[in-house]
């Protein structure tokens, strides 16, 4: 009976889920940071979720408990996200990005919609596509330069300790809340872009998506086409997001494929297309769906276990923090 739901309903339910949390998570870190800085009271705790949204500080984090063996107290949860949605690469591909992430989300809706109003989408010729592509992986340099190798473990310890750090949670919340000219101008090309050309900041800027694209390499979870049932229609191809030559293809190996399972519920010929791990095991929709959800309940549940999901930097040290904070 799982088999006959559609291929996409999964995911969607998924994806509309994560966005509502998403939501949920950011009005009551909102209602949290402005009690904070008005009464001085909490009336909940702060949502620790919202570390989320931190994949530097995640980074950092990583690589501190690589080094020493223990979790930094400040934004532990960061860290814990990032390593889910690092396994995540290695299990499902780039899973994160199109069922969790809500920015693949948003600009799925308006490519969709693009489609829908212009009867097509437009692809940048190959020769202007893959030197942008490039750009996200150069920007993933930057940070994993300065992440990794630009500050010794002493230094990097002092950052994670110091007062900046503590509250970046706050600036990031008031990077949204108050943007800049500059900030509101980039995202509303950004918006325009993304109803002519299916998903421009995932494929050409993102650099979270760079970083669990290369993990996905070596994922043991692949689409794969079984050339003795396909047609050979092309739908495949035609539906994917990246514009990956899917038909032309065994194995989608590359960094750059989703696992959306787009292709997958567009085909035609049954059996055709799949996502399977190491070759053997075909991996369905809702079985994919149920793992995805496994690996980050699983992270936040151990994290729960050690004590370090919880932000060790107490209500008041926020409330005493964010006096000076100037709003960028």
């Amino acid at each position: 009976m799982l088999r006959r739901l559609p291929p996409q309903l999964p995911r969607h339910l998924v994806q509309g889920g994560f966005v509502l949390f998403f939501l949920w998570i950011g009005i009551r870190f909102y209602q949290w940071t402005t009690a904070l800085a008005t009464s001085g009271i909490a009336p909940f705790p702060r949502p620790d979720a919202v570390d989320g949204f931190l994949p530097i500080s995640g980074l950092m984090n990583l690589r501190h408990w690589l080094q020493t063996g223990e979790l930094f107290p400040v934004h532990p949860a960061a860290a814990l996200i990032l390593l889910a949605a690092l396994l995540t690469g290695l299990l499902l591909k780039r899973g994160f990005c199109s069922w969790i992430c809500p920015v693949f989300a948003l600009g799925e809706v308006l490519w969709r919609l693009g489609h829908k109003l212009f009867g097509r989408n437009f692809i940048p010729p190959f020769w202007i596509d893959l030197p942008l592509r490039s750009l996200k992986y150069l920007l993933l340099a930057f940070f994993l330069f300065a992440a990794l190798l630009a500050m010794p473990l002493p230094a990097l310890q002092a950052f994670l300790a110091a007062p900046y750090h503590q509250i970046v949670d706050v600036r990031m919340l008031h990077f949204f809340t108050d943007p800049s000219a500059t900030v509101l101008i980039f995202v509303a090309i950004t918006i325009i872009l993304s109803i002519f050309v299916k998903l421009p900041w995932c494929r050409y800027l993102c650099p979270y998506g760079a970083l669990l694209g290369l993990v996905s390499l070596a994922s043991i979870g692949k689409i794969r086409r079984y050339p003795e049932k396909c047609v050979r229609c092309n739908a495949c191809s035609h539906r994917c997001p990246a514009s990956l030559p899917v038909m032309l293809k065994t194995t989608i190996r590359s960094a750059e494929c989703f696992a959306c399972y787009r292709c997958v519920a567009g085909c035609p010929a049954p059996g055709a297309l799949h996502f399977t791990w190491a070759r053997r095991w075909v991996i369905p929709p809702v079985l994919f769906a149920v793992l995805l959800l496994t690996l980050f309940i699983g992270v936040d549940l151990y994290g729960r276990s050690i004590d370090r999901w919880h932000s060790g930097v107490a209500d008041q040290q926020v409330r005493l923090l964010l006096q000076p904070v100037e709003r960028p």
